[in-house]
């Protein structure tokens, strides 16, 4: 079908088939990127959960491995995380080094039917064995217990975990990686809420860019009170002493980590070797209000492309930037400069080969009263303007495929606040069904899914300028299918 054939991205990642959620266990070990995620290998809408699994070196090309983690009599397989237990804190490893799997058991006891449990692997993940004793926390009465991130924590010397409890994080801490005991509440009055349980909790430290300084960074999902309407991400800044998570920011105070709909559940590749150094994260692109309905059949749901994230001081304080893996300039195949050169008034249609995926590359400088009108898909635009010295995007999705909760739900028009003029660098990565856009450095990112009735069919796209734009240095880069 249609569908099948236009949609499956080619460059991001998707199941071999059935359903996709948040991504599980990112770690590397021995030369490999793992990336588990939450899998339903007999539909393609959501049900009974399983760890997917598949490996990379380079974040790009993937290899698909059997399934990790199946659902056995205590329950399915949740959401989690993986790490190297490099000093056999848990005694499974003797004389050696393994993987420690953390997931959220769900079972039929509700309403308190969510606790974590525990697998390890001898073999680079390969096989998996669940530890007899789970689940290693048991649920303390909560209905929204689930998604245990968990690190080391050098300086205290323990095991941190980071569960959800519905409104709030809970902070536990161990030093054998099985027996927990509970640390610290966070989350209680700080940033977005909405009706439902925060989601998929990350905590990281990272450097601030040309410092040497460090901050901690948390991140949450949220999943129906997002900035553009539907699921998304945030992030707090602030200090951990290995009890507790202690933000910077005023309790009121809300960072968006992406801007668009499609940018959920996102978590970082743990253990990345130390002379890398970089912080990668990947996100389930997708939204919860339409995530079933989306137009695909044997498989559904893609993961965005892995990114690099980095703290960056601004004039509005400390702020997380995005850029893309930096392996992704090797697969960028015959650059082309477009234009480069000052419009007034005018229009222009760049056609490209809409085969294999495209990214565009620019700066844009607009004078006051000016706009720069900008359609990657027949579906979506972006519009840039600036209106009294202030810098203003716009971004429209329409679409409709007959599918009432899609149709309800998919189209979006909102507009972000870029502060005062200034020139933007732009980074706009394009696939068969998605549009990752980069500006200002990375520090805003806006991730939309685009779909169309007849398929990804435009050939060109469009620019429309109002008033006076310069876009320079504009290329456009061919993207091969690395998924094949």
């Amino acid at each position: 079908m249609l569908a099948e054939k236009y949609y499956r991205p080619l460059v991001h990642f998707t199941p071999p088939y059935g359903w996709l959620n948040d991504p599980n266990g990112l770690v590397y070990k021995d030369g490999e990127y793992h990336l588990f995620y939450q899998f339903h290998p007999f539909d393609s809408v959501w049900g009974p959960m399983h760890w997917g699994h598949a490996v990379s070196t380079d974040l790009l090309s993937w290899t698909h491995l059997p399934i990790a983690l199946a659902p056995d009599k205590l329950g399915v397989c949740f959401s989690g995380t993986a790490v190297v237990d490099r000093s056999n804190h848990s005694g499974f490893f003797a004389g050696t080094e393994g993987l420690l799997a953390y997931y959220t058991i769900t079972g039929d006891n509700a309403p308190f039917n969510q606790s974590q449990g525990l697998a390890y692997s001898h073999d680079n993940g390969r096989h998996w064995t669940k530890y007899a004793g789970n689940p290693v926390v048991a649920n303390p009465g909560l209905e929204d217990f689930r998604d245990p991130k968990v690190f080391w924590h050098e300086l205290s010397q323990a095991w941190i975990m980071l569960v959800t409890t519905g409104q709030q994080i809970a902070i536990y801490r161990s030093s054998d990686a099985i027996s927990w005991q509970f640390s610290s509440f966070f989350g209680e009055n700080y940033g977005a809420h909405d009706e439902r349980a925060w989601e998929c909790p990350d905590l990281f430290e990272i450097n601030i860019r040309d410092s040497q300084e460090t901050r901690w960074v948390l991140i949450v999902g949220v999943q129906r009170g997002a900035y553009a309407g539907g699921s998304g991400t945030q992030y707090f800044i602030g200090h951990f002493d290995g009890e507790k998570f202690i933000p910077e920011n005023p309790p009121e105070t809300v960072l968006w980590l992406d801007y668009g709909r499609d940018f959920y559940a996102t978590q970082t590749w743990s253990d990345i070797p130390t002379a890398d150094g970089r912080r990668i994260a990947i996100s389930w692109m997708s939204c919860w209000p339409y995530a079933n309905q989306i137009p695909t059949q044997s498989w559904r749901s893609a993961m965005t492309m892995p990114q690099e994230l980095s703290l960056k001081k601004t004039t509005d304080g400390l702020r997380l930037c995005h850029a893309f893996i930096r392996e992704l300039n090797e697969r960028c195949r015959n650059p082309v400069l477009v234009v480069d050169k000052a419009l007034d008034r005018s229009g222009m249609a760049f056609v490209f080969d809409w085969s294999a995926a495209n990214r565009l590359q620019f700066s844009l400088e607009l004078a006051d009263n000016s706009s720069l009108f900008l359609q990657p898909f027949s579906d979506l635009t972006f519009t840039f303007t600036v209106l009294q010295g202030r810098l203003t995007l716009r971004c429209q999705r329409l679409g409709q495929i007959g599918v009432a909760e899609y149709d309800e739900h998919f189209p979006h028009d909102f507009s972000i606040a870029l502060g005062d003029n200034r020139p933007l660098n732009i980074d706009l990565l394009l696939d068969r069904s998605s549009a990752e856009l980069l500006l200002d450095d990375g520090q805003y990112s806006i991730t939309n899914l685009v779909f169309s009735k007849e398929g990804p069919v435009q050939k060109c796209l469009a620019v429309l300028v109002s008033g006076e734009v310069a876009i320079r240095n504009f290329h456009r880069h061919e993207l091969h299918n690395v998924m094949a």
